[in-house]
């Protein structure tokens, strides 16, 4: 199964919830390949150090505009059953190089997955905080969409135009079969507006919500500076316990 980790909307803990619920199904036994398509290559900083240089040749950029096979650029974290797939910053010309092209661009990344899709049980997506063409290649080579909602002020802003844009991805029969696997509430607080944005959420979503939330816990964020996921960095803490359970929702569903 692939699986894209989007909102066009940044710091709704997308890179959080890509690393962690791969590490998560790993640990469960599963495959996992984690593909990093946002130009800022914070998924990548986690596994490989930022002063480490990453090759142009051997990141997603190749694959999408060079049409490099993706086993070339796959690379193996120290984590039994867990592969990923690094960035660049050359993606975020991206949108503007794909215009350009002649081919069906919004399928190359779906072409690339279609490749391995056989070696792994899950293929995990971060992506870029737009709704570029970058974006729409994850998209089309999707199975589900998992959509994290900051529990913020403001929240709730550009969900419409997600939508649409999913709706636009399934009508023009680039991938009918997208569905949105669940809304994940994210950075939740023992607030007023923190209880507030979450029960909009699921007034609008319903089932689709997880029943599990995500709290704001500082494990999570130093866990990236260790260059590790949270389970390895703090197993016991709120932010752990919360991405274990996570992880059980999305094998349910």
């Amino acid at each position: 199964m692939v699986i894209s980790i989007a909102n066009q909307k940044g710091g709704v803990a997308k890179t959080t919830t890509a690393i962690n619920l791969a590490a998560g199904l790993s640990l469960e036994g599963y495959k996992v390949l984690l593909i990093d398509a946002d130009p800022q290559s914070n998924t990548t900083q986690v596994f490989i150090h930022p002063d480490i240089e990453i090759s142009l040749e051997k990141s997603l950029y190749n694959v999408v505009m060079k049409f490099a096979p993706l086993p070339a650029v796959i690379a193996e974290t120290r984590y039994s059953n867990l592969h990923f797939v690094p960035s660049h910053i050359r993606l975020s010309g991206v949108d503007l190089e794909l215009a350009q092209a002649l081919d069906n661009r919004s399928a190359r990344l779906k072409r690339a997955i279609d490749d391995v899709r056989d070696k792994y049980d899950y293929v995990i997506i971060d992506n870029p905080p737009s709704l570029g063409l970058l974006t729409i290649n994850s998209f089309v080579a999707s199975d589900k969409l998992l959509i994290p909602v900051s529990t913020a002020f403001f929240a709730l802003t550009g969900l419409v135009q997600l939508q649409e844009t999913i709706q636009m991805v399934k009508q023009t029969q680039l991938n009918s079969h997208l569905d949105i696997l669940g809304v994940l509430c994210t950075f939740s607080e023992h607030t007023n507006v923190s209880r507030d944005v979450e029960k909009q959420l699921r007034e609008f979503f319903g089932g689709l919500v997880f029943q599990t939330v995500i709290p704001k816990n500082t494990a999570l964020e130093e866990a990236h500076s260790r260059h590790t996921h949270v389970f390895d960095y703090s197993p016991k803490s709120s932010g752990s316990l919360a991405y274990k359970e996570l992880t059980k929702e999305v094998i349910a569903r």
